[in-house]
């Protein structure tokens, strides 16, 4: 018979009592059931992602998967490696935006920070939460605060979004610019999509500048997180509004200190992959011109907000595809192209967040957390 005694704690050196058998086995039946949810959420994510792929982008597109890797097959190692080069140039350029919205984050840091939590975050469906908490987690060993990471994490995730829905719109406008024979079928979806992405940026930018729309914006968004809660039987957060209310202050700070690195930053970022885009479609023989290929790039970028799949894999591509087929380009070599493409804003980013992760750890200089107390603000 085992008798359990009271256990002391180490911060007040109060007695503690033991855990009763309820509690511990209601714990254990909340992780069960939350492991069986995250199997679940991974498997249909992954059979859902081998649809989109396996089936759904041949029969967009019209071509076989062997007609797609022939293709491939024709780039040479030569085109693979400067193709490789303009995508850590474009994640470079990137590190702008990261080191803008995070004072004391140096560009060796934000490089390695945005490869580790883009890594992670391909590897699971809703994967973006888990990415956040593996740079925040690092953030924090190289001294920097909690508030100062919030900030950091809400504006470079709202930047993101704004670029990604901006894209269509300028894709449509560089259409019509060129006078590209664009038939309803893609220019009507094309106007839709783009009108409410412009909706959505204006949204946002009212909330930044207007008290009295950032107020109605806030406690509707308290009032979907308290109603999400009860639906959830979750406790709701406690002082959420004014959490917002602070962080929309100090964002809109950040926007006006900062703006110069932020927007020149994300240009330059957005424009690299679109070139990266053109260099592999080229790169397989593809003939669409520039205005074509980038209404394909902005469709894909604008798709991987979906969260049903890693990094929205599958319906970026199948939906870039799409809209370059369209445009007139050869379903085979477009095809190619796109997956291409995805190879490196997707793929080469889980092996390259390995890489980065060993260089976090190689350079010990960097982690002052282990020397002395991370900053608390």
């Amino acid at each position: 018979m085992t008798i359990e005694t009271p256990t002391r704690t180490a911060s007040t050196g109060s007695m503690r009592p033991p855990a009763s058998p309820a509690s511990t086995d209601a714990v254990q039946g909340h992780r069960t059931a939350r492991s069986w949810r995250r199997a679940v959420q991974v498997g249909l994510s992954t059979a859902l992602l081998v649809g989109l792929l396996g089936v759904v982008l041949p029969g967009v597109t019209g071509a076989s998967w062997d007609a797609a890797l022939h293709a491939l097959a024709s780039v040479s190692p030569w085109q693979m490696a400067g193709l490789t080069l303009l995508w850590l140039v474009g994640l470079w350029a990137y590190t702008f935006v990261m080191t803008a919205s995070l004072p004391g984050l140096t560009k060796g840091q934000a490089f390695v920070l945005n490869l580790v939590g883009s890594g992670v975050s391909n590897l699971v469906p809703f994967g973006g939460a888990v990415g956040v908490g593996a740079t925040w987690a690092m953030a924090r060993q190289y001294g920097l605060g909690h508030r100062s990471i919030g900030l950091f994490t809400a504006v470079t995730g709202v930047w993101n979004i704004v670029a990604r829905l901006a894209l269509p719109i300028f894709g449509v406008a560089g259409l019509l610019f060129v006078g590209a024979r664009v038939g309803e079928s893609v220019l009507v979806p094309a106007g839709i999509g783009a009108v409410v992405c412009a909706a959505v940026i204006a949204l946002v930018a009212m909330a930044l500048v207007s008290d009295r729309v950032s107020a109605r914006v806030i406690a509707g968004a308290t009032t979907a997180v308290t109603r999400l809660a009860r639906l959830t039987r979750r406790p709701s957060p406690q002082d959420l509004g004014q959490e917002l209310t602070t962080l929309r202050e100090s964002a809109r700070d950040l926007l006006r200190a900062k703006r110069g690195s932020l927007v020149l930053g994300m240009l330059a970022y957005v424009a690299l992959q679109g070139v990266l885009m053109w260099a592999c479609l080229a790169a397989v023989g593809s003939s669409l011109g520039p205005a074509e290929i980038a209404a394909g790039y902005a469709c894909g970028r604008m798709l991987t907000v979906v969260v049903l799949t890693p990094g929205g894999t599958g319906f970026a591509e199948t939906g870039a595809a799409a809209v370059l087929i369209a445009l007139g380009g050869d379903p085979a070599v477009t095809m190619a192209g796109v997956l291409l493409f995805s190879f490196f804003t997707y793929v080469c980013e889980i092996p390259g967040a390995a890489i980065a992760y060993g260089w976090h750890l190689r350079a010990r200089h960097w982690r002052v957390a282990t020397s002395r107390p991370a900053a608390r603000d």
